[in-house]
């Protein structure tokens, strides 16, 4: 080796790494706003032959928006888990289960609920922070734990459609009744949808979403009044029956977890009951 090699080898030894450029210094939400233009679309994709349709899962999301989190310093965590039921004696219940007739038989179903707190930080600045709470519901049959993983990966994923205006390009197979057209899949579809919040510190949205009945049942094509649920409620405190067992029955029953996207049909169906129910003074035989 020359000596003009090696001074060639050594400069290039030297050569400095070049230096990432620094980020600018943005807010949070200033943030969001390049976290939005970083996932504008999702395409969606067919992840199983059972499944006859498209959908976009989760994981795409994370993909696609895990990058950008990096590149801008955003950070996610779930910082609170928090039981919206509770046993007679003041304990967190976040698991309950009914039982439904299926062809096949008694089918055990698993409902998990509870409200989620996630907190947004600005990695650069750390008080920079926004906190959401989500109301997440899920159920499955193959046991509690399944139950939960449905309702956060459920929960978690539209609430970042939400927030990030996420197209998914085609029609969101979980805004349709696939059973009831007969495709195969329309019950998993539709199951453990949850409310989607607002984009706000507060988080909670108690609007109804563009939910469809998840037993197989059409959807209403407007969602029942807010008008309408106190009407229905109102009927059941008059024989002895509470706000959550009704609601409680109504999964049962129906297999819909928000009452707003009951059917016409079912809600007079539940009314009528209940109005039975008082006339003959037989509350707790009520058959709603």
């Amino acid at each position: 080796m020359t000596q003009e090699d090696a001074g060639t080898k050594t400069a290039e030894k030297k050569q400095p790494t070049p230096k990432k450029p620094a980020r600018p210094k943005l807010t949070l939400q200033q943030k969001f706003v390049k976290l939005r233009e970083a996932v504008p679309a999702i395409t969606q994709g067919k992840h199983s032959e059972g499944v006859q349709y498209k959908f976009a899962k989760i994981f795409d999301v994370y993909r696609l928006l895990t990058p950008a989190m990096n590149e801008y310093g955003v950070n996610f965590d779930i910082v609170v888990e928090a039981a919206t039921r509770h046993t007679p004696e003041g304990d967190p219940q976040f698991y309950h289960f009914y039982t439904m007739s299926t062809r096949n038989g008694q089918r055990t179903v698993w409902v998990y609920e509870a409200d989620l707190t996630i907190r947004w930080t600005n990695a650069d600045n750390p008080e920079d922070t926004l906190e959401v709470t989500l109301h997440a519901i899920g159920t499955n049959d193959g046991g509690p734990d399944k139950a939960k993983g449905s309702a956060w990966t459920y929960c978690l994923k539209y609430y970042l459609f939400e927030k990030f205006g996420i197209d998914q390009g085609d029609e969101d197979p979980d805004m349709s009744d696939l059973a009831a057209t007969g495709q195969p899949g329309g019950q998993a579809a539709a199951a453990n949808r949850p409310t989607a919040p607002q984009n706000a510190p507060s988080g909670r949205n108690t609007q109804a979403t563009g939910q469809p009945a998840q037993n197989g049942h059409t959807g209403a094509q407007t969602p029942l009044s807010k008008a309408q649920l106190t009407r229905m409620y109102r009927k059941g405190e008059d024989v002895g029956w509470t706000e959550q067992q009704i609601n409680d029955r109504i999964l049962q029953r129906y297999g819909q977890q928000d009452p707003h996207y009951l059917t016409r049909a079912q809600y007079d169906e539940i009314c009528n009951a209940l109005d039975a129910a008082r006339r003959q003074g037989q509350g707790g035989n009520a058959n709603a």
